[in-house]
């Protein structure tokens, strides 16, 4: 033999020497030699390099060294062709039926075929396509085996948890026949070999949609009373809510009813006053269904049951199957993307049709600072923002009420670029037009997704 071999040979019979170890667990401390074959090939390969050598020095007479090998190999190495070897030739052996590294109460391996029909029952519940195993070692197990690989300076082992991982996954995709994901599953099935315990990791399902809001007075998700903070109290008459209602609870309630889910959450585009439309095509959103058994939704039916349990306060379309990326990318983008708005305006005095011209060019394509508004300053940082005005038309309707179309960039706030928002707003339509303005109605119009062109 050469000389790694030798040495390899000689550190796996040392260790058998000193613990009892089956196939699986012989062959995982040199799991990364010879990948092309498996954990339990490995080890019962070791052991019958092993076998033969002992066999070798019986044939040769050399009985001492014969025993060596096979007292070891009978006993602490669980080999039944040694065992038999050693009963013909007489060598006595202690029997071990415990490995040292797999084996607690029982061995972890030999439960696989068990948890893998509690699983297989388990998951009769949930609709899913891909699946992935997790565990969670015995912690004793993992110490005994870094002990031995520090020990022996054993720098090919693979850990008990990757292992276990590996062929509990076999089994299950056997049992399952579902493709195992190892990036994005559906279902994580997580054993606890410590607890005897199986969870699972049930991963979110998104959904993507736009939503119209045609009622005011709604906040897009719910808020709660600022008083009790969601305990109820005579300021909210026990609700514990300040709006009974909101967009996300209309959009999250029926799906989290159809797809069986534990829970909701709604990512939009940006969000609306309370007291404002949302019109047009509507605000992009996507929809996390968290902890869902049913995956195979028909999002027709989906958009239906919204829609007919909102009593035409909102309504959504266009829905389609998604991912957390693009719930990700609509908070990313939602301050760089165009939004076009229609606002009514009153003013103090009458305007001159030559000054609301004035203003529409004043207003063409240039950059406007904010100050965080004093309406929001209480739940957001005093910054000052650079935005983006695409363009202001302006009409009057009567003697002292204007309607304004707005083409801004995302998060520029209308109501204060129209008031200036005591001069937190500059430029402002109050300040251009010289006589105060108020924004008395307001609509989003148009939410263009996507890089701005800033020459549109």
């Amino acid at each position: 033999m050469d000389e790694m071999t030798d040495t390899m040979i000689d550190v796996s019979k040392t260790i058998l020497n000193e613990y009892p170890l089956c196939n699986e667990c012989l062959g995982r401390l040199f799991a990364w030699l010879a990948t092309g074959t498996t954990n339990i090939q490995r080890g019962r390969s070791i052991k019958l390099v092993l076998l033969m050598i002992g066999d070798e020095f019986l044939r040769g007479g050399d009985r001492k060294k014969a025993s060596e090998y096979l007292q070891i190999l009978a006993g602490n190495g669980m080999m039944k062709s040694a065992r038999r070897l050693a009963k013909d030739a007489g060598i006595p052996f202690e029997l071990k039926e415990t490995c040292h590294l797999c084996t607690k109460d029982d061995s972890v391996f030999e439960r696989i075929p068990r948890i893998t029909n509690e699983v297989d029952e388990i998951l009769q519940d949930y609709e899913f396509d891909t699946f992935l195993v997790g565990s969670v070692p015995f912690p004793q197990l993992v110490e005994r085996q870094d002990e031995i690989c520090a020990r022996y300076n054993l720098l090919n082992s693979e850990p008990l948890k990757s292992s276990f991982n590996r062929e509990f996954g076999k089994k299950l995709f056997e049992k399952l026949k579902r493709e195992v994901d190892f990036s994005k599953p559906e279902i994580v099935v997580i054993y606890d070999m410590l607890k005897d315990q199986i969870s699972l990791q049930v991963n979110p399902l998104f959904i993507f949609g736009k939503y119209r809001k045609l009622e005011r007075g709604i906040p897009q998700s719910r808020w709660d009373c600022g008083e009790c903070k969601g305990k109820g109290c005579e300021e909210c008459d026990g609700t514990g809510r300040r709006y009974l209602d909101s967009v996300s609870e209309y959009i999250g309630k029926p799906a989290v009813k159809i797809a069986h889910a534990a829970r909701f959450k709604v990512h939009a585009a940006g969000r609306e006053d309370i007291d404002a439309l949302m019109l047009g095509d509507g605000r992009p959103f996507v929809l996390e269904l968290s902890e869902p058994k049913k995956r195979k939704l028909n999002l027709e039916v989906l958009a239906h049951e919204i829609n007919k349990e909102a009593y035409g306060k909102i309504e959504v379309h266009d829905l389609e199957f998604s991912e957390r990326s693009r719930a990700q990318d609509l908070k990313k983008d939602a301050s760089e993307n165009i939004k076009e708005y229609v606002a009514s305006i009153s003013t103090e005095k009458e305007i001159s049709e030559e000054l609301l011209r004035i203003a529409e060019k004043r207003f063409k394509d240039i950059e406007i600072e904010q100050r965080t508004p004093n309406r929001v300053a209480h739940r957001r940082s005093d910054l000052v923002r650079v935005k983006h005005v695409y363009e202001i038309k302006l009409k009057r309707k009567e003697k002292l009420l204007l309607e304004g179309s707005f083409k801004v960039q995302g998060g520029t706030y209308i109501k204060e670029l129209i008031s200036g928002d005591e001069g937190r707003t500059k430029p402002s339509l109050t300040e251009v037009l010289e006589t105060p303005c108020l924004c008395t109605e307001l609509n989003v119009t148009a939410i263009y997704t996507g890089k701005p062109d800033h020459n549109a």
